[in-house]
């Protein structure tokens, strides 16, 4: 009698264990992604050698199949305003972070925007998709919470600008920001892009809303002044000149109201933390995102 029920209980075992290989064979892995189809593919920035490299919107159609688990998520529930990315699967290589520059969910639609890089492996294979091919890809949430101020300051440089715009909008459109200054670094006016979407900001929320320039390699004196650009590089120095009295003085802010977040390469992030910080603003205690 034992070994009969020995017998029983190890085939059961063994049918379970069956049963959970099927299982686990049978569901591909969170990294793997969904097939999301380029439906448009618009030139915001167009290429000069490697003086300009150029900037590229890519529109998806968001999948409705697809399977997300752990802490991936479709992308109709990425939280643009919390700093939440997509992750597109590159062949041979890994998934690559990318910023939604726009989420149109009743469009079953969003957008990356991207600078095309010189081999860049994860740019170039974006770059080389076809329009209604596909790109395995999925939301990712992220454990970050936000710090609202009275204040809000986006730093972004260069094609950083796709993050701190969008999300620029989301603090004006939350009402937390009575005032919101962005300063975006450019090599040149030529590198810029979106000014339908600037002039619309500024238009709406007259009162609330400034956009900075800042061009380090500009030689048309002419285009420094139809946006009235400052010429230089950021550093702590030119961050107080723009940042202090804008809070202080013109809005009447306490320093302590302000809140910031800085796009660029995280060498770039770091250091304009540590300006931040120098000049009476501490990061990441004032930081709009918070991990």
């Amino acid at each position: 009698m034992n070994i009969n029920l020995k017998k029983a209980q190890r085939l059961i075992y063994i049918i379970a264990f069956i049963l959970a290989t099927s299982a686990m064979a049978s569901t591909a892995p969170w990294w793997i992604g969904t097939p999301t189809k380029l439906i448009r593919k618009t030139l915001m920035v167009s290429e000069v050698g490697l003086d300009r490299l150029p900037v590229y919107t890519l529109t998806f159609e968001i999948p409705h199949d697809g399977e997300f688990t752990g802490r991936t998520q479709s992308f109709e529930k990425v939280r643009i305003d919390y700093g939440e990315v997509v992750k597109m699967v590159i062949p041979n290589y890994k998934p690559k972070s990318y910023s939604m520059s726009a989420l149109r969910a009743e469009e079953s639609e969003f957008d990356v925007t991207l600078k095309i890089y010189p081999n860049g492996r994860a740019s170039g294979y974006l770059d080389r998709i076809q329009i209604g091919e596909t790109v395995n890809a999925f939301g990712l949430r992220n454990e970050k919470t936000r710090n609202p101020g009275k204040f809000f300051g986006g730093i972004a440089y260069g094609v950083g600008i796709t993050e701190i715009l969008p999300m620029a909008r989301f603090e004006l459109e939350k009402g937390d920001a009575e005032r919101v200054v962005v300063l975006w670094a450019s090599r040149t006016k030529a590198d810029t892009f979106w000014d339908d979407q600037i002039a619309e900001l500024e238009k709406t929320y007259k009162d609330k809303f400034e956009m900075v320039y800042l061009f380090s390699r500009e030689k048309e004196e002419s285009n420094c002044a139809e946006v009235s650009a400052l010429q230089g590089r950021i550093d702590a120095s030119l961050l107080k000149q723009i940042f202090e009295p804008r809070i202080t003085i013109t809005a009447g802010f306490e320093r302590e109201d302000a809140r910031f977040l800085v796009i660029g390469t995280k060498a770039m992030m770091r250091m304009t933390d540590d300006m931040l910080t120098e000049i009476g603003f501490p990061m990441p205690e004032q930081c709009l995102l918070r991990k």
